[in-house]
């Protein structure tokens, strides 16, 4: 009993996560860059602006200091250089805390 408990706790806790967050599809990497003042970085993607009402755009901004923040940077970086497409798994439920006119994400794939 406390097994089928256990699964039906994470089945449900695993599909509350991604009712916050939208997947982009496959975009192409039109610019990226990171800021010398903060730890700010950004993407910007080709197609329709992506992220909640209040600061969807086709700019999505990430924090190099945050875990993983680096490599996302570096995963980036290399499918733009060998112009790979990525999919964003874009934050729904709120726009980038240091500033809140960009969406951000959750997670990146590519192909």
């Amino acid at each position: 009993m406390k097994k089928m408990m256990m699964v039906s706790m994470v089945a449900v806790l695993g599909f509350a996560g991604e009712a916050a967050a939208s997947s982009t599809g496959l975009r192409k990497i039109t610019n990226i860059g990171c800021a010398v003042s903060d730890n700010t970085c950004w993407v910007e993607v080709a197609g329709a602006a992506a992220g909640p009402a209040g600061c969807s755009g086709n700019s999505l901004r990430w924090s190099m200091a945050s875990t993983g923040g680096k490599n996302i940077l570096s995963l980036l970086t290399g499918a733009f250089l060998a112009g790979k497409e990525v999919r964003f798994e874009v934050v729904d439920s709120g726009c980038y805390v240091e500033s809140p006119a960009y969406p951000t994400f959750h997670y990146i794939n590519f192909n």
